[in-house]
């Protein structure tokens, strides 16, 4: 079993039913009890003994018959568990189960109803901070639309800006694909749908429309707009083969509230003053002190565990310009890309955390993101998966376009200054990672961060780069000689002599006789833990500040 959430709020079963809507949720059997609290939703696996608890929906997975549905609600209801969702058909039992029954879409996938059903748990329960009936996670929402009606599916906002969208788009075409990627349709093919009609009709109708491809290689297109009282606040496009069958139109049609709902919300936190309010309560939290505190109360995060993820551009592997130089175009195009980031990060955390804040600092972006329900690294594991998703769907990607680098989680509002500074060593260290990677947490990255600041410090001191044996190895091999790049491949092989020989494709006898050579030369002794630790110290140093040893 399953635990997702069980925070107090107001959300009641009913509530719930009338937000989510009849093609993913119906509720088939209501025992005048649909009004109660509802606190949190679990997933039932009837191998599992774990018991189950007060105040939440239960999600029956694997259940086999109507006997075994009125047994559990049976025992649902001495827990005071507030009602029993199955998928359909309902077993003819189901009118006898002693608590409500949701009868749940039988193509719609049990993780993304768990996680719709929390979503609007958390919104309801953030309402003293955020606008009414706060978001659902889109991507989740197409998702479902997408299972339902079998073809992949985007949601667009009025002016064609693509703001989430379904797995499966690898059976869509080329079009679908490039608006991904652009996280916009092209303005040309913008101009075609408009010009055609398309957009007359959308507007003009509640019902699916379909459209015809335009294109060679295009495929045809099933839409429906997305409306506030008269207001088209944007659309859902599925790719399809043909007009869509009238029960998948019907289902496309029924979901267009919910996608309303959470388009309206974005709206209302993407204006300009809202947005600069959340990067200032952002930028707040991460100075700390006094205003950091409250503005954690002011943006409903004073539970944690708290994580900070900087988000940043791959350095160039150039030169950085030495004081007196001026700023290089590359430069000014790195700001713009930064600037540009913020953007696309801030679209990307109202879908899928929208109560995680995002501002820009000089050479990243911050996300501050809580999971007050996880530990510690279950919060970290959390983060890294946020940073892994958003830069797979970010049109820059991993590889050549963004880093991302994760401290470990603050306990408290307090704590966060210390974090930001942790999430700055792992992002520095990370730019330097041979092999190159996009994501690290502070964990992955823990030695190469204290080796740049002890490089920091040494360099701050003006410390002599080699002391003692390794200097005398260098005067008398040279920074890249064969006995000093041997006392390295040694040391890193953990003093294995056949690890060592192997990585330098010599012979062990060949490692044995200069190891002898080393310690003729330099006066090093191999049994000396310290004299060892010095010298791979300054080898490791010498790699992370790119100086040769001198």
């Amino acid at each position: 079993m399953q635990y997702f959430s069980d925070m107090e709020n107001t959300l009641t079963l009913e509530r719930l039913i009338a937000d989510i809507g009849q093609p993913l949720l119906r509720l088939a059997v209501d025992r005048n009890e649909a009004a109660e609290p509802l606190t949190g939703v679990l997933i039932h696996d009837p191998s599992d003994t774990v018991g189950l608890e007060a105040g939440c929906l239960v999600l029956c997975v694997g259940l086999a018959s109507g006997s075994e549905l009125v047994s559990l609600g049976r025992e649902a209801r001495r827990a005071g568990v507030r009602g029993l969702a199955v998928k359909s058909p309902l077993p003819p039992e189901a009118v006898d189960c002693p608590v409500p029954v949701v009868e749940v879409n039988r193509d719609a996938s049990w993780m993304h109803v768990a996680t719709i059903i929390r979503q609007r748990i958390q919104d309801y329960a953030r309402a003293p901070w955020e606008p009414a009936g706060a978001t659902s996670d889109l991507f989740a929402i197409a998702n479902t639309m997408s299972m339902v009606i079998h073809a992949p599916v985007t949601i667009e906002d009025a002016t064609s800006a693509v703001l989430a969208w379904s797995a499966g788009q690898e059976k869509a075409d080329e079009s679908r694909v490039e608006s991904i990627l652009g996280r916009a349709v092209r303005p040309w093919r913008v101009r075609k749908l408009a010009d055609s009609g398309v957009f007359q009709r959308l507007n003009a109708s509640t019902a699916p429309v379909y459209v015809e491809p335009y294109e060679p290689t295009m495929l045809p297109r099933v839409a429906v707009a997305v409306r506030a009282g008269s207001e088209v606040l944007g659309y859902v496009w599925a790719v399809t083969s043909g007009p869509l069958p009238t029960e998948h139109a019907r289902w496309l049609e029924l979901f267009t509230p919910v996608v309303a709902l959470h388009l309206a919300n974005m709206r209302a936190d993407s204006s300009p003053w809202a947005r600069q309010q959340r990067r200032e309560l952002a930028a707040a939290m991460l100075a700390g002190g006094a205003a950091g505190a409250g503005a954690a109360r002011e943006a409903g995060l004073e539970k944690g565990p708290f994580c900070v993820l900087a988000v940043g551009l791959r350095p160039r592997r150039t030169a950085s310009p030495t004081a007196g130089e001026t700023a290089s175009p590359e430069d000014a195009a790195a700001a713009a890309n930064l600037r540009r980031l913020e953007e696309v990060l801030t679209l990307y955390l109202s879908a899928v955390h929208p109560s995680a804040l995002a501002v820009r600092g000089d050479r990243a972006v911050y996300v501050l993101a809580a999971w007050p329900r996880l530990g510690a690294e279950e919060a970290l594991a959390a983060a890294r998966s946020l940073a892994e998703d958003f830069l797979a769907r970010s049109p820059a990607g991993p590889g050549p376009g963004y880093l991302a680098a994760a401290a470990w989680p603050a306990a408290a509002p307090g704590d966060l200054p210390v974090a930001r500074l942790q999430a700055d060593a792992v992002l520095r260290a990370l730019g330097q990672a041979e092999p190159p990677r996009s994501v690290a947490t502070v964990e992955d990255m823990a030695l190469p961060v204290m080796l740049q600041h002890l490089g920091d410090i040494a360099q701050s001191l003006d410390l002599p780069q080699v002391t003692g044996p390794l200097r005398r190895l260098t005067a008398h091999d040279g920074p890249d000689g064969v006995l000093t790049r041997t006392l390295a491949t040694f040391l890193a092989a953990g003093s294995v002599a056949d690890d060592a020989a192997l990585h330098l494709r010599v012979h062990v006898n060949t490692l044995r006789y200069r190891l002898r050579r080393i310690r003729e030369v330099s006066g090093l002794d191999f049994e000396d833990a310290d004299q060892m630790l010095l010298a791979q110290l300054q080898l490791r140093l010498s790699e992370v500040v790119s100086q040769p040893l001198v």
